[in-house]
């Protein structure tokens, strides 16, 4: 009932606010129509205004013209007067003036003029023109034709105050003598405002605006301001677009424009121009008006109903709201007496509710009482009564409660439910596992234990939840209470069993722990081996692998051991996997290509798993024991034929430099020519070929100690570049050297020099004329300290078939090689303990690479 009866005031609310903004939104769109109409009738009376100017325009510029062209009529008469004849009588002046009566005051004078400018007559007598008309005179004499201009009044001489200023129209007519001789002229002033004057009086009566005149050049000639007279009507007046106002000659118009007023402000006006013709000159009337005085009919019109619509809306929402109001009042009276009306029904349903309730709570077997607001109970049921041993009737109406329960007053959790007081459910029951209700609103539930309550120790359960009157506020609390004591004593049993498992699960997870612990550092001595272990079954299936796995140990469990054997070698092992099986366990060899594709020798050991039918494959890498044993053959081999070698090269130098001597003595004591002095030659290069060779073979063989000292490798580069200089110079080879901060070496520096010597020298035999050789080094981070040296050429390379046997003595590819360069260099190379690599591929040259050992000193460039 309470959420229907806020809803329906909401809804009320809402409603009252549509309505409102609804009629502000009529009222609104009426103002906007009345504006739009407004602004449409306010144009139509501007565009209606606009045409009565263009007529009355076209009337005063007709007007005009028609007086203008009078008086041209008139003013031809004065020709027939001879400015050089005789003197004016007064029948003359009469007749004269009878010529321009009927003009009034629109003449200001005539004046004659004989040929040498001297005014001959003044009419009428006495008169004094406004304008200088001599200088018109000498226009006229000089054109020798009828003449028309305009002059601004000028200022008379002694007068104080300057005229009006106004614009006199100035006709001349030229005097002929009978042979067609210039006699002289009739010179007329006419003022052009009184000219007009009948044009701008029908303007003006009929409330039209102000009348303009303007020439051709745009200039105001009339207006009824003087100050805007002489101004140009492009600087005065702008169109729509903000441009001044150019007027064409051949069609007349009337449109809204902007003019410029006194005060430099800008007025709106309403104008209409109309050209006029005078004398072959194109003059233009022009009627302006302010547009507010144009509309101002239609305005105050809109005002006056614009007013009265508000007033009359300003009545309809007085009367409204009047209406409204009465109309609210008899339904909230009406309201008011159906909700008393539904109300005496809900306190009725209420009751019989109540005693219903009161009768399932009295006869439920759940321990249960209610307390109002003022801590009385007001409910205690049968089994509340048999739980705690207290009858209904000591209790109904007293604060005692607690007295079943507590020895003690203090507030059970009904209490504290009914004040709301929810901080002191901490405060008296948080140790007794208080919290909020999963299952009912605002409810609240806890455990305790009563040594004895109604003669037994118990554990009990608590739940309290407020009672709320129709307006949401706590009127009862209501509390119930459940028998636990089996279900705790289940809880307790459990407890201590689940306490005997975890420590049970603790202790195997401790042992678990420990042989895991032991497990891993087994594993840890397997891996660590430096062999790798197989353990497969009886059928060859790998169970386990030790160590250098790329994969996981699923991935290779449950493969033939073979799979793992090379093709090529698959016969042999399976050979040796059978005589295993027969129990002979002998260890053999076998060559696999490493992952990264080197050649390695490998010695596989079978053995059987004691109390199983299992094997361990135990495979070793032996391929550094397999190098030293063939370097400690190489050092015999060579250590042999360096013996033999010294010895036969002992015994040849002494005969081959008594060979030499007999050879340039003979030539000497001969003086052989042609083919015999060409076979001394072929003779002595034979002879120092072999002294070569045997020099060669003696540093071969000879033991070699070198005297290590920190060297700048940077100097003995240089110094094997210029010992090599020969062949460099005759093949003309580029040779660039890049040694830059390097550290010092611990070499011996002669036979470094010596080792590089070699290899510069070989690769200049190597390049073709005019090739390069480029040589860099530089440090690197190695341990110990290192230099690289890069000896890089673009010769013909080395065939790879020839790699393998580069350093062995006495291998040569040259026509005049000994073959043993590079094993000198390799053997300088390894006494200094450096390394010694060669990169090179057939036809695309040659890279020698040697390291050798740096010193801690770095070495300083220009020291």
């Amino acid at each position: 009932m309470i959420w229907l009866k806020k809803a329906y005031r909401l809804l009320r609310q809402a409603l009252s606010i549509r309505i409102w903004l609804a009629s502000i939104v009529v009222i609104l769109l009426i103002l906007l129509l009345a504006l739009t109409v407004n602004h449409a009738r306010e144009k139509e009376m501007a565009d209606l205004f606009s045409r009565q100017q263009l007529a009355s325009a076209q009337n005063a510029a007709a007007r005009i013209t028609e007086i203008l062209a009078q008086v041209e009529r008139n003013i031809v008469l004065f020709s027939y007067f001879d400015p050089e004849g005789k003197k004016l009588t007064q029948e003359d002046y009469r007749e004269i003036e009878g010529l321009y009566s009927v003009w009034g005051k629109t003449i200001d004078a005539v004046l004659v003029f004989d040929a040498g400018e001297k005014i001959r007559r003044i009419l009428p007598q006495g008169a004094l023109p406004s304008v200088d008309l001599t200088s018109h005179f000498r226009t006229l004499k000089r054109q020798q034709r009828q003449y028309l201009n305009l002059a601004l009044s000028d200022k008379l001489p002694g007068e104080s105050e300057v005229l009006k200023k106004d614009w006199y129209l100035i006709w001349g007519y030229p005097v002929w003598h009978e042979d067609n001789v210039f006699a002289g002229a009739w010179m007329v002033s006419f003022s052009l405002t009184e000219l007009v004057g009948a044009g701008e009086r029908q303007v003006r009566d009929n409330q039209l605006g102000d009348l303009w005149l303007i020439n051709e050049q745009g200039q105001v000639l009339l207006h009824p301001d003087a100050s805007y007279i002489g101004k140009n009507i492009s600087d005065l007046v702008k169109n729509d677009q903000e441009s001044g106002l150019a007027l064409p000659s051949d069609r007349v118009r009337y449109l809204n424009s902007k003019i410029l007023q006194n005060n430099n402000k800008i007025q709106r006006s309403v104008i209409a121009y109309h050209p006029l013709q005078i004398a072959g000159y194109t003059w233009y009337v022009m009627v302006s008006a302010p547009y507010s005085r144009v509309i101002a009919p239609v305005r105050t019109t809109f005002i006056y109903t614009l007013f009265s619509a508000l007033v009359l809306i300003l009545v309809l929402v007085i009367v409204g709201i009047f209406f409204a109001f009465r109309e609210g009042k008899r339904l909230r009276m009406r309201e008011e007496q159906e909700r008393l009306k539904e109300r005496e029904a809900w306190q009725e349903k209420l009751l019989r509710e109540k005693k219903t309730i009161d009768g399932i709570i009295e006869g439920s077997p759940i321990p249960s009482f209610v307390i109002n607001k003022e801590h009385r109970v007001i409910l205690w049921n049968r089994a509340c009564e048999e739980l705690t041993g207290c009858s209904a009737k000591d209790m109904l109406g007293t604060d005692e409660h607690y007295k079943s329960f507590y020895s003690l007053k203090r507030p059970m959790v009904v209490d504290l439910i009914v004040d709301n007081d929810i901080d002191a459910l901490n405060k008296f029951y948080g140790s007794k596992r208080v919290k909020k209700s999963d299952k009912v609103l605002n409810a609240y539930e806890a455990y305790d234990h009563f040594e004895n309550l109604g003669g037994l120790s118990r554990y009990m359960y608590f739940l309290a939840a407020p009672i709320y009157d129709e307006e949401g506020n706590i009127i009862a609390a209501m509390e119930t209470l459940q028998d636990v004591s089996r279900e705790e004593e289940l809880t307790r049993s459990l407890r201590e069993y689940a306490e005997t498992l975890q420590n049970e699960l603790a202790e195997n997870i401790e042992l678990r722990r420990e042989i895991e612990g032991l497990y891993n550092y087994l594993q840890s001595i397997v891996n660590s081996l430096p062999d790798k272990i197989y353990e497969v079954d009886k059928d060859g299936i790998v169970n386990f692998i030790s160590r250098g796995l790329k994969k996981t140990q699923t991935e290779f469990r449950g493969k033939h051991f073979l799979e793992f054997v090379a093709p090529e070698d698959e016969a042999f092992v399976t050979s040796k996997w059978e005589d295993a099986k027969r129990g002979i366990f002998t260890p053999y060899e076998i060559e696999a290509t490493a992952q990264d594709g080197r050649k390695v020798n490998i010695m596989v050991t079978t053995a059987p798993v004691l109390g199983t039918d299992h094997y361990i494959l135990v495979q070793r890498d032996i391929t550094e024991f397999k190098n030293l044993e063939k370097k400690l053959y190489n050092s015999q081999k060579l250590a042999a034929l360096g013996q033999l070698s010294a010895g036969i090269a002992h015994e040849v130098r002494n005969p081959l430099s008594s060979i030499k001597m007999s050879l340039q003595i003979l030539e000497k004591r001969m003086n052989p020519e042609g083919n015999d002095l060409k076979r001394f030659k072929i003779a002595q290069k034979e002879v120092e070929h072999l002294e070569e060779l045997v020099n060669n073979v003696l540093v071969f063989a000879k033991p070699v100690e070198p005297r290590i000292a920190s060297t700048d490798l940077a100097k003995v580069l240089e110094q094997a570049i210029t010992l090599s200089e020969k062949i460099l110079h005759d093949k003309q080879i580029e040779i660039k050297l890049e040694a830059g901060d390097i550290p010092l070496v611990n070499v011996d520096a002669a036979m470094i020099t010596d080792a590089f010597v070699n290899v510069i020298r070989n690769a200049a035999e190597a390049t073709e004329e005019k090739g390069y050789i480029r040589i860099y080094a530089r440090s690197i981070g190695s341990q110990p300290p290192s230099v690289l040296v890069v000896v890089e050429d673009n010769g013909c390379g080395i065939d790879e078939a020839d790699m393998p046997h580069l350093f062995n003595p006495f291998f040569t590819k040259k026509k005049y090689g000994t073959g043993l360069g590079l094993s000198q260099v390799m053997k300088i190379v390894e006494v200094h303990q450096g390394k010694l690599e060669i990169i090179s591929e057939k036809d695309k040259g040659t890279k020698v690479c040697i390291t050798l050992p740096s010193s801690e000193l770095r070495h300083i460039p220009g020291e």
